[in-house]
C-alpha cells in the first residue's frame, strides 16, 4: 500500500524531471540523484516552492480519489 504524502518544511526539485521530495544537505549538493530519472535535484528557496506546490497539489489528488472510492 502506498504511504500517504507528508508535507515538510522543504524540498528538492529534480531538474530533470520535475520529481520533488522532502529536503536533505545531500540532495541539494548533488550527493544524492534522482531515483526517478537520476538527476540533479535543487534545493533553493524557488525550487523548494515550486516542489512544495507539486507535493500538496498531489496530495489533495489523493485525498480526492479516496472520497470517490468511499
Amino acid at each position: 500500500m502506498k504511504q500517504p504524502i507528508q508535507l515538510t518544511d522543504a524540498y528538492v526539485l529534480c531538474q530533470d524531471c520535475g520529481h520533488a521530495e522532502p529536503y536533505s544537505d545531500a540532495k541539494h549538493l548533488g550527493r544524492e540523484s534522482c531515483p526517478k530519472c537520476s538527476g540533479d535535484f535543487c534545493g533553493c528557496n524557488a525550487c523548494s516552492g515550486i516542489a512544495r506546490l507539486s507535493v500538496q497539489f498531489q496530495a489533495q489528488a489523493e485525498a480526492e480519489n479516496r472520497e470517490g472510492e468511499a
